[in-house]
């Protein structure tokens, strides 16, 4: 009994030793060149072949670019030395007696001068494509491009953050692509379109509670003040909550009316409403005059 456990240790022994030389690499100078193509290889085992005997070795690695450009730079020559696919992962056929080091790394070292030189034909193939759209479209494409900077320079509180920033990554290319010209059309179409809204909601829907206060001329003509004052402390266009400016329900209400030349009895209604919120933070001399002084001692419109 004790022999035959020695025996089955025995042969244990020997089959753990022939999987680990399978799946081990070689040393140096019976494997492929260390690292070659930003790969590791594995020696998966001898093969016979159409061609003969052949060492199998398959790649280990999760980017496999290098070899890819290599390989399709100079398929013919890459085959040579045993390069080749098995479905999606890179191998070698390795001659035997194996081909010597300089061998394989000379021509990879083409391979990769080839891949090179295409990548740089494409770059500046691409490059002279988009030169000739530029010549072709450049013209079109600046009135948009000029169009988004005079929106984004002159209404920024008008903009999301969102859309400021795809407005101002558009902005920072040298050439705007079709595309690049195309959104920035649409991106000041929409914020217009707001603007449109807000104007039409201000003269056609008036606020009741302010109605009659808003029907004083001198009062209309405060209350604008006051909007240009807290236009003026809204740097940061009701994105944060400081107590700094408009807030979020009123920064677009108060930033059209801002740039109004004067107001209208509706108008001047929301206007009245989007102060009051907000009427801590204008000077008092403007506050008293603007809600505090009764209507009898101030002028109304003839």
């Amino acid at each position: 009994m004790i022999s035959l456990i020695l025996l089955a240790l025995a042969l244990g022994g020997i089959a753990a030793s022939a999987y680990a030389a399978a799946h081990s690499p070689l040393p140096a100078t019976q494997a492929l060149p260390a690292g070659v193509l930003a790969l590791s290889w594995r020696r998966v085992g001898e093969r016979n072949t159409r061609n003969g005997k052949k060492t199998l070795w398959a790649a280990e690695g999760f980017d496999t670019s290098a070899f890819q450009r290599a390989y399709a730079a100079d398929r013919d020559a890459m085959r040579t030395v045993g390069f080749s696919w098995d479905d999606r992962t890179p191998v070698c056929w390795e001659s035997i007696p194996p081909a010597a080091d300089e061998e394989v790394l000379a021509v990879v070292a083409a391979a990769e001068s080839k891949a090179d030189a295409i990548r740089e034909q494409e770059r500046v193939a691409k490059i002279q494509e988009a030169d000739r759209d530029w010549l072709e479209h450049g013209a079109e494409r600046a009135q948009a491009i000029a169009r988004l900077r005079a929106c984004l320079d002159q209404r920024p509180w008008a903009w999301t953050p969102r859309k400021k920033e795809w407005g101002t990554a558009i902005l920072a290319a040298d050439q705007p692509t079709a595309r690049g010209a195309r959104i920035a059309g649409e991106l000041v179409d929409e914020v217009e379109a707001m603007i449109a809204e807000v104007t039409r909601r201000l003269g056609a829907v008036r606020i009741e509670e302010w109605w009659e206060r808003a029907e004083i001329e001198s009062v209309r003509i405060a209350v604008l003040t006051a909007c240009r004052v807290l236009s003026d402390l809204d740097g940061d266009y009701a994105a944060i909550r400081n107590g700094g400016g408009w807030s979020a329900a009123h920064s677009h209400t108060g930033h059209v009316v801002s740039a109004f030349d004067a107001l209208d009895q509706c108008q001047a209604s929301h206007a009245l409403r989007a102060v009051w919120a907000h009427r801590k933070q204008i000077p008092v001399e403007l506050r008293v005059r603007i809600f505090e002084t009764p209507a009898s001692e101030l002028t109304r419109t003839p």
